[in-house]
């Protein structure tokens, strides 16, 4: 019985790599995707005691593998799998590989070399070069955004881990994308939105749910509103949940002696890009992009 040896890359991500005490704006730097060979060594008809683990490794389109054989340096492979899921390997010819696990098409590999007697008890390893097929993608305001490969679980709070955490100017709110069953990879919908509090306490437990292949993890940029005119501290704000004029004329140290509350302007961008001017009161409420303008007093 031919016995096929399986080595892949593995990715490995520390346990304690992500610390919950820690605010989400000081995430550890989780080093990148580290990776590690690991040989599987399956029993009969290829299966092995890590099944469960490599069942989530499958290999499907834009994956490279190195395929060898020992002892037989004519029969390496580096195949990359195309959209038909079938490779052509050397002697057996062509090997469908889409959906199975490398410890699989390893085992394909090594029975079919024995049966046509081409080697007695071939041993088979196959390392994953890439693996595009299960990427997930964390972009927006975190400090390292990018596609990283997808190897085994990771939570949403161990992928915001690998990308450095959110940055200062993230807002506090993660829109996670996710394809729908059965549709192109590019077809995206939003499958969730969930709050990232500062604080530790109030993680939200959405955070440590699992992410999918194909995942696009969306960190906004923090929205920001304008106060200036007569007030004590003029600048630029991020914005709060249900904020009005008279919040805002709070934040900005309140009204100075020769401002009015009377005469407060807001200048909001509207859809079609134009500039509206609204004479506004205290109990008005302040959208994102707005600026709040207190004139001074008439007399």
């Amino acid at each position: 019985m031919a016995i096929p040896l399986h080595g892949q890359e593995v990715t490995t991500i520390p346990a304690n790599g992500m610390k919950l005490e820690s605010q989400l704006l000081q995430l550890p730097q989780t080093p990148s995707a580290t990776q590690t060979e690991k040989t599987l060594i399956p029993a009969k008809a290829g299966i092995d005691d890590n099944a469960g683990e490599a069942a989530a490794d499958v290999i499907g389109e834009g994956d490279q593998l190195l395929i060898t054989v020992f002892g037989q340096p004519d029969l390496t492979a580096d195949v990359t799998i195309g959209e038909s899921g079938v490779i052509t390997l050397p002697l057996v010819g062509t090997v469908e590989v889409k959906g199975r696990t490398a410890t699989e098409i390893a085992a394909t590999f090594a029975k079919k070399l024995e049966q046509g007697q081409y080697i007695k008890n071939p041993r088979v390893s196959i390392k994953v070069i890439q693996q595009l097929s299960r990427t997930f993608s964390v972009l927006g305001e975190v400090l390292r955004p990018g596609r990283y490969p997808l190897q085994g679980q990771i939570s949403i709070l161990e992928a915001l881990g690998l990308a450095g955490g959110v940055s200062q100017k993230a807002e506090k709110n993660l829109r996670i994308l996710r394809r729908e069953p059965g549709k192109p990879a590019s077809e995206l919908q939003e499958y969730a939105s969930i709050k990232l509090e500062l604080d530790a306490s109030k993680l939200a437990p959405e955070l440590a749910q699992k992410i999918q292949a194909n995942d696009v993890l969306f960190v906004p940029q923090l929205k920001n509103f304008y106060v200036y005119g007569e007030v004590r501290r003029p600048g630029i704000y991020p914005m709060e949940e249900d904020l009005n004029v008279m919040r805002v004329l709070s934040i900005g140290g309140g009204i100075t002696d020769r401002g009015s509350v009377r005469r407060i302007i807001i200048h909001r961008k509207t859809e079609s890009g134009e500039l509206r001017e609204i004479s506004a009161g205290i109990t008005d409420k302040v959208m994102p992009g707005d600026v709040v303008f207190i004139n001074e007093r008439i007399f």
